[in-house]
């Protein structure tokens, strides 16, 4: 049986449910995946992260390999690569806001009238958000106060990942335009 035959029938398998199936695809390919993520990683933890984000998605949505468009070892390496260059990108965004939040002196509430701006800022924000069409304030509520991550998000609401940043992005222009407006955004 040629290669895109027996992957035709492999995911053809996981399709119907049957968990062998990816046990065969994991024991072949994971190694292979595994080994890509440490190389862009350089982190063991983080690297079984992206290989299980990989085998789980392969499982959930097997539908989403195409072998007309290759083999599905290339599919899940394209797949390893692009989950571990977002979880680099962001790594590299968590630890640049943890250096600017180190660099900030530190905030104190003994002041009367830091504490009555702050409350001004969030009661501003909360209002401006409630005031945001639902597709908009979700994902970004989703994204900002749960911490999801774009594709997260995307996979937790069911929509596409361009349609959630779309949304996130417009978002946050109306809230800062709504911000503005009252005197509250940078």
């Amino acid at each position: 049986m040629s290669s895109s035959a027996h992957d035709r029938d492999l995911v053809a398998r996981l399709v119907a449910g049957d968990g062998a199936a990816l046990r065969e695809i994991f024991r072949a390919i994971s190694p292979a995946v595994y080994g890509l993520a440490m190389r862009v990683l350089g982190d063991e933890t983080l690297s079984e992260d992206v290989t299980q984000d990989v085998f789980v998605r392969l499982w959930t949505e097997p539908g989403r390999f195409d072998p007309n468009r290759g083999p599905l070892r290339a599919y899940l390496l394209a797949m390893a690569h692009s989950r571990a260059v977002e979880r680099v990108r962001a790594e590299e965004s968590l630890r640049r806001r943890h250096e600017t939040a180190s660099r900030q002196p530190p905030v104190t509430m003994d002041d009367p009238d830091r504490v009555v701006l702050a409350r001004d800022v969030e009661v501003a924000v909360r209002h401006a958000l409630a005031d945001l069409p639902d597709a908009q304030r979700v994902p970004i509520e989703m994204a900002y106060f749960e911490g999801l991550s774009y594709r997260q998000v995307a996979e937790a609401l069911d929509e596409p990942e361009g349609t959630v940043k779309y949304r996130i992005r417009m978002g946050m222009q109306k809230l800062r335009a709504a911000l503005r407006t009252v005197g509250v955004a940078p």
